[in-house]
């Protein structure tokens, strides 16, 4: 009888564990180290990251991945909240509410997330500083505030940790640990650099302009601060990331280097994502003075990353350089990070091609139906970390994911912007009604839906409800209403 008792005593444990390091739980033990506030007009802040404790034993370790697991199965067993509202501009804001707390530690994209998936800062959330957005000024001071306090928790985590994790999980009162899902991270850099260059006001929360600001950047001194601060600590994590992942030889992609992108859920080999964020992650470490300006290095790496990937005859980006990948030409949505990071532009007539032949594809190949997107038409499940493949296979198949069906929104009324093409604006109305639809319909802002377009669920999964992400579509109808 006293095994099954101590068994039961150490899963006791780990979950309560789990559930007091959990940030957004009423009864966290977590604090935030750096704490922001507005302050006559300006955002100032007490920098508290010297109290971070960093942990990275193998307990710590086992820990932090095995809490997240718990609070995933919490989440689809138990806790998926519902926003109240009946309208989707209240949903809206009760999704900004709940996500950008400036009381709690992070910014996440909700439910079983609770720990800081450090891409979120340049991928997921890149709109968060757009100050054309319309809302209260006591939501802009929010969203500003949560997002400064994250990317100041990552930078005083990173401080203290020698290599780059793709996660940062909260395991104590002040005190964190760095784990990989599921490998070395390929844009945990540029989730860092991108979000100081916005909080600095030099990098655009825009895939593209389309309206005057209506909202003051508050954020900039702080900023400063930090960038003074963690200069030197990002300047080496720099050179750390480019030895791992950047082949000199070849000038693109490490072939052998195991990545992490927002495709985590997928082994790939020198991906097209990989090569345009570590082209941008180039840019913006010569932008804030990281590295010396050179200006023909990114140049000449973009026509590399464009020779590699561009697939003239089928008219789409190649998913990565693998054998696989070459043999079975295979496609994946997220070569559309190559919009906000301005990799490409729709408004470039000689780049506009990328874009128009890529939409032709997504639609004859149905990867946008019933409403965008999908990673592609088939789940290709055999290139899934076992973890993945076993709790929800289609995760980063033929499910449709919320967060590149807004950037492809984008991309449509980028088009009709620049062509005049009133089929593209026909094709984002839809969707952007669909969408809208389906807010009504779960009572949120769902992060991923399965290929039929309901909720995604398997046993051992649900997808969030309210995610942030939903600042993203906030974008898109800003956009839109921008258009004739």
């Amino acid at each position: 009888m006293l095994i099954p008792f101590t068994i039961a005593a150490a899963v006791g444990a780990l979950a309560l564990g789990a559930y007091l390091t959990n940030p957004f739980n009423r009864f966290t033990i977590i604090r935030r180290p750096y704490i922001a506030k507005m302050t006559d007009g300006v955002i100032k802040a007490i920098d508290g990251n010297r109290r971070l404790v960093i942990n990275q034993t193998a307990l710590y370790r086992v820990f932090a991945v095995v809490k997240n697991g718990i609070h995933i199965l919490n989440s689809r067993w138990h806790n998926s909240p519902a926003s109240s509202a009946k309208t989707v501009e209240g949903i809206m804001r009760d999704i900004y509410d709940l996500r950008f707390d400036p009381n709690k530690l992070l910014l996440t994209s909700g439910d079983h997330f609770s720990a800081l998936f450090v891409r979120n800062l340049g991928v997921f959330y890149y709109p968060t500083l757009d100050t054309a957005l319309h809302c209260d000024e006591k939501r802009w001071e929010n969203r500003q505030i949560v997002y400064l306090q994250t990317l100041a928790y990552a930078l005083g985590t990173f401080d203290k940790l020698p290599e780059l994790k793709t996660t940062i999980v909260p395991t104590g009162r002040y005190h964190a640990t760095g784990v990989n899902f599921h490998a070395y991270p390929s844009d945990t850099m540029y989730g860092m650099l991108y979000a100081l260059a916005a909080l600095l006001g030099k990098a655009t929360a825009r895939p593209y302009h389309y309206a005057t600001p209506i909202h003051a950047l508050d954020t900039i001194p702080a900023a400063e601060l930090l960038y003074k601060t963690y200069r030197d600590s990002l300047a080496q994590h720099y050179w750390n990331y480019r030895a791992y992942a950047y082949d000199e030889t070849t000038g693109l992609i490490s072939a052998t280097a195991l990545m992490s992108g927002a495709k985590d859920i997928t082994k790939r080999q020198c991906a097209f994502y990989d090569n345009v964020v570590f082209w941008k992650t180039t840019e913006l470490a010569m932008q804030l003075g990281l590295l010396k300006t050179d200006k023909k290095f990114l140049t000449d790496l973009k026509t590399r990353i464009l020779d590699a990937f561009w697939l003239q005859n089928e008219g789409y980006f190649l998913e990565d350089l693998s054998p696989e990948g070459l043999a079975g030409n295979y496609y994946s949505s997220d070569w559309l990070i190559a919009l906000a990071t301005g990799f490409i532009s729709p408004a470039d007539a000689a780049e506009r091609e990328y874009f128009t032949r890529s939409v032709e594809y997504i639609r004859t190949m149905k990867i946008d139906e019933p409403f965008p997107i999908k990673y592609q038409h088939e789940t290709r499940a055999n290139r899934q970390f076992f973890i993945v493949r076993l709790a929800v296979a289609a995760y980063g198949g033929d499910s449709i994911w919320s967060f590149w069906g807004i950037e492809y929104i984008k991309v449509l009324m980028a088009l009709h912007k620049e062509t005049g093409e009133a089929t593209y604006l026909k094709l984002a109305d839809k969707h952007i009604k669909t969408y809208k639809q389906n807010m009504l319909k779960n009572s949120g802002f769902p992060e991923v839906y399965d290929k039929d377009g309901a909720l995604l669920e398997t046993p051992l999964y649900r997808s969030i409800r309210q995610t942030g992400w939903v600042v993203g579509f906030d974008q898109v109808l800003a956009i839109r209403g921008s258009l004739k």
